[in-house]
């Protein structure tokens, strides 16, 4: 039982790394074609885009299923299983994450400190902040940039930073729009 768990949580920590590997070297320092490319320029050209639910869920599908069998090999199915329900699970709530960051005002204001982080990559420097649901791997891999403000660009507003005459008070502190 405790190969199970710590085979879970492995696949927790496993997706954050993914997600950092994916995001940098697919999304952005690979120089040919590829599906994750495409649809993350999409994303950083309108902001409020995201990639069909379907073709996530297609790949999320493919890599489980490949995954599962290599790792059945080298382990107990049960304990391979559990780390690609730790690795979708993550996956799943990073995409949760990610949706909230472009579309919602934070639960806690506790979070804005992860939406500086993200949107700092977005409008101001795509080669650092990586990471959405940690900064973790930006800070091993010296990609980290500390955020203080956000200079959102007037042409890609964020509906849940806007009031009707600018930004919502609760966050001038930390965003302003240019």
């Amino acid at each position: 039982m405790i190969n199970v768990l710590l085979a879970f949580a492995a696949g927790i920590a496993f997706w954050t790394l993914m997600e950092y590997v994916l995001h940098r070297f697919l999304g952005h320092v690979h120089k040919g074609k590829n599906f994750f490319k495409h649809e993350h320029l999409q994303h950083h050209y309108k902001v409020n885009y995201f990639a069909p639910a379907f073709k996530k869920a297609i790949a999320s599908l493919v890599v489980s299923a490949v995954l599962v069998g290599l790792l059945s090999l080298l382990m107990a199915f049960s304990v391979a299983l559990a780390f690609i329900v730790g690795l979708i699970g993550m996956y799943g709530l990073y995409e949760l994450i990610h949706f909230r960051f472009h579309s919602t005002d934070p639960l806690a204001m506790v979070f804005i400190v992860f939406r500086k982080h993200h949107f700092y990559h977005h409008f101001h420097n795509p080669k650092s902040n990586f990471g959405v649901t940690t900064r973790f791997w930006d800070r091993v891999f010296c990609t980290f940039y500390p955020v203080e403000m956000v200079v959102v660009p007037r042409k890609m507003p964020l509906k849940w930073l806007m009031a009707e005459e600018g930004i919502k008070d609760s966050y001038t502190k930390h965003f302003r729009i240019s």
